[in-house]
């Protein structure tokens, strides 16, 4: 004859701590998240390589850039920048279509950087501190090759598969990455980046000049003010570009990988700059 057994207590309960089962769920959750914006943002960043460089000006052409910079006014400085910036362009076999724009800010900002569709942003703040034209190539020809190897767009194609995604997860709306200012402050380049930007900037700087010297001193300035930072504001410049003496090194050692000079003569800037500034 059947009997009805009788079910044991607990047997549909786990033996673990409610908290403890929540604290492993929430961090696999986590995991998860971390994992899938690693993924996206890698292949955000690869799918946006393959973007026509027309495709992105055209994306930069949404956003009135001269509302943002003080070129007009300065047209003296504006010229030289973008005289400089196309010699570089040229020195760096640029394709055609990849027209590089030099924008001037007036502003104590110590900053430059480049940004969607070859426009170049550079700061008075760092201007003022650079002693000749040798070390203002570097520094141009650094931001340049950032648009050369598309890594502005990279930075955007990241940045919009990882918005979409925590997006998604998180059930905000505000998935916005690109608003009125941010063509100005969104992209953030990896170190990688970094250093191809840097190895563009002393080949660029030798093909010019015929040596290397006045490239280091681009970073023997950010040196000097990473060390006067105890005592005033940290610089913009620092949050974008990472400031260490291996970039130092790093420009030595491909000088003599190369057997490029590391001396020669310094090309002064114009007299009318300084006093442009």
């Amino acid at each position: 004859m059947y009997k009805n057994p009788k079910i044991p207590e607990g047997i549909n309960s786990s033996k673990e701590h409610p908290l403890k089962e929540f604290i492993i769920l929430l961090s696999g959750a986590v995991l998860l998240v971390i994992i899938a914006s690693l993924i996206l943002g890698f292949s955000g960043s690869w799918l946006a390589g393959k973007i026509p460089f027309s495709a992105e000006t055209k994306i930069a052409s949404l956003y009135d850039v001269s509302q943002f910079t003080d070129s007009e006014d300065h047209p003296k400085i504006t010229q030289y920048l973008q005289n400089l910036a196309d010699k570089i362009s040229k020195a760096q076999n640029l394709p055609e279509e990849m027209k590089i724009t030099a924008h001037y800010m007036d502003s104590d900002t110590i900053n430059a950087f480049a940004t969607l569709g070859g426009n170049l942003f550079i700061y008075r703040g760092l201007l003022e501190k650079v002693a000749n034209e040798n070390t203002l190539v570097t520094l141009l020809g650094h931001e340049i090759g950032h648009v050369k190897y598309r890594h502005p767009i990279k930075s955007l194609g990241r940045g919009v598969a990882v918005s979409i995604a925590m997006s998604t997860i998180t059930g905000s709306t505000d998935s916005q990455v690109l608003g009125e200012a941010g063509l100005l402050t969104v992209l953030k380049f990896s170190r990688e980046m970094e250093q191809q930007a840097d190895e563009e900037a002393i080949s660029t700087l030798n093909t010019l000049y015929g040596h290397i010297n006045g490239g280091a001193a681009l970073f023997k300035i950010f040196q000097k003010m990473r060390e006067d930072m105890e005592t005033g504001e940290t610089p913009e410049l620092f949050s974008t570009h990472p400031l260490d003496q291996s970039r130092i090194d790093h420009f030595s050692e491909m000088a003599k990988k190369n057997h490029w000079r590391e001396t020669g003569e310094l090309t002064p800037l114009p007299d009318f700059f300084q006093k442009e500034l």
